[in-house]
């Protein structure tokens, strides 16, 4: 089911390792809330460790073990479709409360040492990694990305295939523009992707092992792929771009999940407590405290 109907059907797969190995051995019909509820706790209390990493075991973040109890309630509301089931079991669970969005972004002197990292690496990685920082597009929109659907005349990006299944469209300012003409150029009609893989495959899959060891060199820590996503959210709020501009563009379907750039970075805060202060040092506002006072 994952397969044919969600585009995040890996992690599904590699979620249900964990459901597997506790309640493989049992029926549907033996699958209680409070079995559900043991899940819950030892997924919560089982640290995260990286085989053959040098890195200590990390907790189980709130988030990981939520997505894990969403994809269980999913079997079973599959399996009461199918008829193999009389309920779920785990609308009677709740989520571990206290999940927060990941909001991690790049600083500028981060940026820097990354890019200074990847102009010694091969040129699709940093081409993949400025597209993504200029557009906010997802990795797979990124990988997959056609020269069909870029409109030099209108500089613009149409993004399809995405996670909502609704197309949208991203402006390309002049960076982007400059850097994908050149890359038109390069190419020719070698290939009707515009990161094509080296191998045999139409288009690149991946380039986690490479973007990680770009930022491993560049010393920065806690940081995935998706972030630069993140970073292009922040950035456009930080510059006072309006929010349904930032959604529109990010092709998000609920303006809510937008809303975490609002103020996301410490210039964003700081021009806001900044903006309050001008307000009480205004000569207005100074006069009408001092009407006020004299009044009392």
């Amino acid at each position: 089911w994952a397969n044919a109907n969600r585009r995040s059907w890996k992690g599904d797969e590699g979620r249900l390792k964990s459901i597997e190995r506790f309640f493989g051995a049992k029926r549907l019909s033996e699958i209680s809330p409070f079995l559900i509820e043991r899940f819950k706790v030892e997924r919560r209390n089982t640290k995260i460790e990286r085989p053959g990493s040098k890195s200590p075991a990390k907790p189980r973040s709130v988030a990981s073990v939520n997505r894990e109890l969403s994809l269980l309630s999913r079997i079973f509301s599959i399996a009461v479709t199918n008829k193999e089931a009389l309920t779920n079991p785990c609308r009677d669970v709740k989520h571990i409360p206290g999940e927060q969005p990941r909001t991690r972004y790049l600083l500028p002197e981060e940026e820097q040492r990354l890019m200074n990292i990847l102009a010694r690496k091969p040129a699709y990685l940093s081409r993949v990694v400025t597209l993504a920082l200029n557009t906010g597009m997802r990795r797979g929109e990124l990988l997959r990305l056609k020269w069909d659907q870029i409109d030099f005349f209108r500089d613009e990006i149409k993004v399809t295939h995405t996670k909502n299944g609704k197309d949208h469209v991203v402006p390309m300012n002049t960076t982007i523009r400059a850097m994908l003409w050149a890359m038109k150029e390069e190419e020719g009609a070698a290939s009707a992707f515009v990161f094509r893989s080296p191998r045999s495959r139409p288009h690149l899959k991946d380039i986690k092992k490479g973007f990680n060891a770009a930022l491993k060199k560049a010393g920065i820590e806690d940081f995935h792929f998706h972030d630069l996503r993140h970073t292009f959210g922040t950035m456009a709020a930080d510059a006072g771009v309006e929010i349904t501009s930032i959604a529109e563009v990010m092709g998000h379907a609920d303006i809510h999940t937008t809303r975490r750039y609002s103020h996301a970075t410490d210039q964003g805060r700081r021009r806001a407590v900044e903006a309050i202060e001008r307000h009480f040092n205004s000569p207005v506002t100074n006069r009408t405290q001092r009407a006020v006072g004299d009044g009392a």
